[in-house]
This record gives C-alpha cells, sequence and structure tokens, in this order.
C-alpha cells in the first residue's frame, strides 16, 4: 500500500515538474520570438492642394513634399550599387537586375560591369525640377488624380489617365501610381535603365571617375530625348535649377548657354502634347504633356 502511494506521488511530481519545465521552456521561446508589428505605410506624407499656394509658398511646399521621396530612392539605389560593387548578389540575383535594367548579356561579368554604370543616384535638383516641370507644380491633372510627376506613359487600355488632348490614333495613356513614392521610384529607374538617356549616365560616370559631385545640370545635357524641344528643354531645366538654388554650381554648369538666349528663352506653361520622343515600346516613357487643360503655376515655371 505505501509502495503504491509513493508511485502515485513520484508519478504526480514528475508530471507536475516535466509540465513546468515545459511551459518554462514555451514562454522563454515565446519571449526569444520576434514580436508581429503592423506594416509602416507607404505614404505617412499628405499630399498638398498645391492649387491652394501661389508663387513661392508653391514651390517651397512642393520641394519640399517630394524631397523626402527623392531622398529615399536615392538611399535605395545607392545601397544596391554598395550589394553589386561588393559582389554580395549571387547569378540569379544578377539575372534578375539584368532583366530589370535592360541588360542582354548572360555573362555575370559584364552584368557586374553594366549595372555599375546604370544604378546610381539622380540629383535631387534635377528631379525637383523636372517634376515641376512635367507636373506644373503638382497642379496637373495626373500629378493630382494619378500621382504621375513626371509625365509617364503607359500603353494597356485603362492603364493610367487618358489625355484630354490626345491626338487621333493615339494610344497611350498617362500613367497612374499608388503613391508619389512609386512615381519617384519609377522616374529614377527610368532615368538608369532606357537606352534614351545613356547619355545621361554617361555624364555621371565621368563625374564620378573624377570624383566630383554630380551636378542636376550637368546631367541635364543628357535629357533632350525627355522632350520634343530637345535643347531648350535642357536649358529650362537649367534655368528652373538656378534660379531657384537647388544645387552650388562652383564649375558653371548651370549657367545659360547665352544670356541673349536666357532672356529670349520662353516660360514653361502648360506644355502641348505631344511633346516626348517615342524612344521604345516601355511602359515607363516619359511625357511633359499635363494637356492644354491643366493649369499653370502663375503662368512661369521658374
Amino acid at each position: 500500500m505505501h509502495r503504491h502511494i509513493f508511485s502515485v506521488v513520484f508519478v504526480v511530481l514528475s508530471a507536475t515538474f516535466i509540465s513546468g519545465h515545459v511551459l518554462l521552456n514555451y514562454q522563454m521561446t515565446s519571449a526569444l520570438a520576434p514580436v508581429p508589428t503592423e506594416p509602416v505605410a507607404e505614404d505617412t506624407i499628405s499630399k498638398p492642394d498645391f492649387t491652394a499656394y501661389s508663387g513661392r509658398e508653391r514651390k517651397k511646399a512642393f520641394f519640399a513634399f517630394l524631397s523626402p521621396y527623392i531622398e529615399e530612392e536615392n538611399k535605395r539605389v545607392m545601397s544596391l550599387r554598395a550589394q553589386i560593387q561588393s559582389k554580395q548578389l549571387d547569378a540569379a540575383q544578377l539575372l534578375s537586375l539584368a532583366k530589370k535594367y535592360r541588360i542582354k548579356s548572360k555573362n555575370p561579368d559584364s552584368i557586374h560591369q553594366q549595372l555599375m554604370m546604370k544604378i546610381g543616384a539622380i540629383p535631387p535638383s534635377l528631379v525637383l525640377s523636372q517634376a515641376a516641370i512635367e507636373s506644373a507644380w503638382g497642379t496637373s491633372r495626373f500629378a493630382s488624380e494619378g500621382n504621375n510627376y513626371f509625365g509617364q506613359w503607359c500603353f494597356r487600355p485603362g492603364c493610367g489617365l487618358v489625355p484630354s488632348a490626345r491626338q487621333e490614333g493615339k494610344q497611350h495613356e498617362v500613367r497612374v501610381f499608388p503613391s508619389p513614392k512609386e512615381s519617384v521610384a519609377a522616374y529614377i529607374h527610368n532615368l538608369n535603365s532606357h537606352p534614351a538617356y545613356r547619355e545621361l549616365r554617361a555624364f555621371r560616370a565621368e563625374l564620378r571617375s573624377k570624383q566630383i559631385s554630380s551636378s542636376g545640370c550637368y546631367l541635364a545635357q543628357g535629357l533632350e530625348d525627355y522632350s520634343e524641344k530637345g535643347h531648350q528643354y535642357v536649358e529650362t531645366l537649367k534655368r528652373l535649377i538656378r534660379s531657384n538654388k537647388l544645387e552650388q554650381d562652383p564649375a558653371g554648369h548651370c549657367a545659360p548657354v547665352m544670356m541673349a538666349e536666357e532672356e529670349a528663352a520662353p516660360s514653361v506653361e502648360t506644355p502641348s502634347e505631344p511633346t516626348k520622343k517615342q524612344t521604345s515600346e516601355t511602359t515607363t516613357v516619359a511625357t511633359d504633356d499635363q494637356t492644354a487643360l491643366d493649369p499653370s503655376p502663375e503662368g512661369d515655371i521658374v
């Protein structure tokens, strides 16, 4: 009888010990496991109604609104560049990037070399000046309704907003983005990958090789194909960067080609459609079309 009672007590104590040990292990494991967190919203910045501003206040609000997105995307791009430079990516990752950046080679060394040429930051001064022109300081229909600040096109029916002044027979639409952040990212990727902007990337590589900070006005020379206005468009970008003091210019890259040309150059109000050379069938070809019905900022882009 005593032996039976002893056995029962032993079993109960053993079960209690094991249960407590398991519970303790579970609690320790739970404490070490990562706590689930709510995903951070991509866009926490409220988009202003830029039509409510005028003159310098509109410019100030516009630059302040877009600058954080530009800084964030440039940091992301430079982080990717650092990974490529230090050869942290495997062959599959390189092939995936090759496809994204329009590189046809399958050779890892060639892909690496071309990616180092293509992937890089775009000077904020250039991004801001193009956004100001292409979105009429954020007041265009495409910016307000489609978060499109750089006039990028798409070609699938229903992929974007149909320009009200689109010529008969044209099929393009102006791409709609879920957020301003994605518009900035698509624009920077466009300049880093599209064949039309090969010259811009060459200018950037030239400055990099000389260990000179990238200049928006210098890189703007590679954007003649961004608009059918060509050289005039480049000079307008430089004038906007210069007049709004968007970058320091010790080398004089932002200086006008001729003072007479600067005085005679017309102000950019609402670009008429079409103004963009179609360089290829792509969903990220840019256009500075705001349509004739979209308002211009105070009648003066600068």
